[in-house]
């Protein structure tokens, strides 16, 4: 009987200790459970900066001519990434947007100003804190995003294009998806791992930064996947909606992609965290 008692204690406390250790893990990974904060207060933001940001980036993008006539290939790419569903009416809202954009006049340019560094400022303090860090220098901060959004665009157009060029000059590419889905995940992946180095204002393990980011990546294009094909089968808030349905599908989709982003993030953090790998070989 003692020997059962001490089995079943024994059992009991490792319960207790696994179910300890899983609640610190959850606490740490979702920073205290204020990421779901972080995640829905930078969707905020986001859909305020969305349309400037998206404006600035095709404006840099038709400044070039030898992407003029890839445009709306470049423009479906992007906006297919950013609202899986209903992509083709996000084209026609952009293509509007991008007429209207050459008539702002001060204050519009101002506005945007304004919109884009707030979401700049928020996107700041949030992945430091991902990150243990310290934030960067108001000036510093805005001289590095506003680059950013100035030089991703170009980067972007110039993989985009030579995809699709390598898919014409090679007919086994002509009718075969799989290619480009694998330029879209190398694209993604990329992204996220050049967004993880910058965002952590402070040097990151080498191996550490290449893993999280590309897992971070693959989860989120499975997880976009997944959405598109959740929102094709389930058509009850298209009915309850109606066109509305657009924007509230928009909405739910920034703030996954956030939640993705930031846990993606922290998972990094932990790692160098707890493997002690913040004083080893560093990028």
């Amino acid at each position: 009987m003692a020997l059962q008692y001490i089995k079943e204690n024994g059992f009991i406390n490792l319960c207790k200790a696994i179910k300890k250790k899983l609640l610190l893990t959850y606490r740490f990974l979702t920073y205290r459970q204020e990421m779901f904060y972080y995640a829905a207060s930078l969707s905020f933001y986001t859909i305020f900066a969305l349309i400037p940001m998206l404006f600035i980036i095709f404006s840099v993008l038709l400044a070039f001519s030898k992407f003029q006539d890839k445009i709306e290939d470049m423009q479906a790419f992007i906006l297919s990434n950013i609202l899986p569903t209903n992509a083709e009416t996000m084209i026609n809202f952009m293509h509007t947007f991008l007429e209207n954009g050459s008539k702002m006049g001060i204050v519009g340019i101002i506005s945007v100003f304004i919109t884009s560094l707030l979401f700049f400022r928020n996107y700041e303090f949030i992945t430091s804190k991902m990150f243990d860090s310290k934030p960067r220098a108001f000036v510093d901060s805005l001289m590095l995003y506003w680059t950013m959004v100035t030089l991703f665009p170009l980067g972007s157009a110039v993989i985009f294009y030579f995809s699709v060029s390598a898919q014409g000059m090679f007919g086994f590419f002509e009718n075969n998806s799989y290619f480009l889905d694998t330029c879209v995940w190398f694209i993604t992946c990329m992204l996220f791992l050049i967004l993880f180095r910058i965002s952590a204002n402070k040097p990151l393990h080498k191996r550490t930064l290449f893993i999280s980011s590309f897992v971070c990546g693959t989860i989120w294009v499975g997880i976009k996947n997944l959405f598109v094909y959740y929102i094709a089968y389930n058509k009850i808030y298209t009915t309850l909606y109606g066109s509305v349905s657009i924007v509230l599908f928009l909405m739910v989709w920034i703030y996954i992609s956030w939640l993705v982003m930031l846990f993606g993030m922290r998972a990094c953090q932990g790692i160098l965290k707890c493997f002690k790998l913040e004083n080893h070989s560093k990028i």
